[in-house]
């Protein structure tokens, strides 16, 4: 059994919950062969001193493998990508 819920791939981190998803578009409108059909995620963040961000994830991944394989993908056509063990 997958403890946890697998891992996600963290595209962005924004202020608020609507940049997260408009910036998930963005990348998803630039990567469509990587990201195709998937829908976001948006988690909140509290970063303490930093404030609180919305991340934008994809996912979950069966495995961090899968996830990581995924990052790989996206950072090799030009995007930004990290991995998120749940």
């Amino acid at each position: 059994p997958r403890a946890g819920g697998g891992s996600y791939a963290q595209l962005s981190s924004q202020k608020n919950e609507a940049d997260a998803l408009t910036s998930f578009k963005v990348v998803q409108s630039k990567y469509p062969g990587i990201l195709g059909s998937r829908a976001p995620v948006v988690r909140r963040a509290d970063l303490g001193d930093k404030g609180v961000y919305y991340r934008a994830l994809v996912g979950p991944f069966g495995t961090t493998d899968e996830a990581t394989q995924f990052c790989v993908n996206l950072q090799s056509a030009g995007g930004k990508c990290i991995v998120q063990r749940n």
